[in-house]
């Protein structure tokens, strides 16, 4: 695709990303016609921004948005882009990270985000009391994403739906996943919370390793993941054949939870 269309701006989800820039034919000269590449729908790990700016000299600028509210945050086509950032918030849009009681937080305070735009959806079909739960007074809407946002207006991200409670600590999937990565043996990986009655949950990493290389045991890819993240290291990997993706091209969770139940359910 990248020799004959030469495309001059990309925008994709990281897992994609990933595949291209991780292709085994691919060449620095295959992405020489690009001028700018943004990702979203994913936060897109370190690992990728680093292997792709080596490989094409390029950055990745992150996007923020949901289907409800459209594209809400954006890092400037030129100008400071911060790692690990999806930018300052866009044109016509009103942003403030919030605590749980619904009041603003301080810079570099994490909390959840809400966002007030004009072209905000209206509401969820025949879903009255969805629509209730996220729309706030004078039409702010709630999504339900953990934030911060530093002194410069950036704003960094997490999303609270995948939070992993262990030992009462709260980890992210993402950095998890970031760090496994950062192996060379691995070419995807996902992460999920397992219930345990006495830590909350554990973390179990899913991974898919490449096909060319010499494969870690689990063992070794708990340690090398343990050296970079500490406690937030997964107890348990799993080796999968193919890596389960949701239509959007994202690592499906959902189906690896569902996996996870399945097994749990048959032992």
């Amino acid at each position: 695709m990248m020799r004959c269309w030469r495309p001059t701006v990309v925008v994709m989800l990281p897992a994609a990303l990933f595949q291209l820039e991780r292709n085994a034919l691919a060449r620095p000269e295959d992405f020489a016609s690009l001028r700018v590449v943004c990702s979203g729908g994913d936060k897109a790990p370190e690992q990728l921004a680093t292997e792709f700016t080596a490989k094409t000299a390029l950055r990745i600028d992150e996007l923020y948005g949901m289907t409800e509210i459209g594209l809400s945050h954006v890092n400037p086509s030129s100008g400071l882009v911060k790692p690990g950032s999806v930018g300052r918030v866009g044109p016509g849009y009103a942003a403030e990270v919030r605590n749980d009681s619904g009041d603003p937080v301080a810079s570099g305070v994490e909390g959840r985000l809400w966002v007030k735009f004009p072209g905000t959806m209206p509401y969820y079909w025949n879903a009255p009391e969805a629509t209730a739960a996220v729309y706030g007074a004078d039409g702010w809407f709630d999504t339900g994403d953990v934030m911060c946002v530093d002194a410069e207006g950036y704003y960094f991200c997490g999303r609270k739906k995948q939070i992993i409670v262990h030992d009462g600590s709260n980890i992210f999937p993402q950095e998890v996943e970031d760090a496994l990565l950062v192996h060379d043996a691995v070419a995807l990986a996902g992460v999920i919370g397992i219930h345990d009655l006495v830590r909350g949950e554990n973390v179990r990493a899913y991974v898919e390793l490449k096909a060319e290389v010499t494969p870690p045991t689990p063992t070794e890819l708990i340690a090398f993941a343990r050296q970079r993240v500490g406690y937030k290291a997964p107890e348990e990997i799993v080796f999968l054949d193919q890596m389960p993706l949701n239509p959007t091209g994202k690592v499906d969770r959902v189906s690896l939870e569902r996996q996870a139940t399945e097994g749990h359910q048959t032992r």
